[in-house]
């Protein structure tokens, strides 16, 4: 009988806990998530690029990286080059993503769209990760750089 009772959790809920698993600092993460394509901006303002791509490719970013950050961050350190790595990934992802979906809709543009902002995309999405990773380690707490 013991065995029954014993075993009972795993009948609903059968993940398996794999790693250590960190806390995310919200108002680190939020302030980063906005101030890594903010500072990037304005560090190469006189460019016009990353001025232009804030508008363009903001949402995309939000969209994107925001859930992406969020799991990476729950399963990992933070290293800003492990963040820089995630954005590569994320970005040739989301454009093939884009670049078949336009190829399978008749008539459509977004293959052209995908590349294109997969093109700027593979430059500044490590730039706004890179600066991501820097200001979120910088303001995050101590008690979230300690795996649970």
């Amino acid at each position: 009988m013991a065995e029954i009772t014993a075993n009972n959790d795993r009948i609903f809920w059968h993940a398996r806990r794999t790693g250590p698993r960190y806390l995310i600092d919200p108002v680190a993460f939020f302030v980063a998530l906005f101030g890594g394509p903010l500072l990037v901006a304005l560090l190469g303002f006189w460019a016009l690029i990353p001025v232009f791509a804030l508008v363009f490719g903001g949402p995309v970013y939000l969209l994107l990286a925001t859930p992406a950050l969020l799991i990476h961050l729950r399963f990992r350190d933070g290293e800003t080059g492990g963040i820089i790595t995630l954005a590569f990934a994320v970005v040739i992802g989301g454009a093939a993503a884009g670049y078949v979906y336009g190829l399978l809709v008749p008539d459509s543009e977004v293959a052209i769209i995908a590349l294109f902002y997969g093109g700027f995309g593979l430059i500044l999405g490590p730039l706004w990760a890179g600066a991501f990773g820097w200001i979120y380690n910088r303001l995050r707490s101590d008690f979230s750089r300690v795996p649970h």
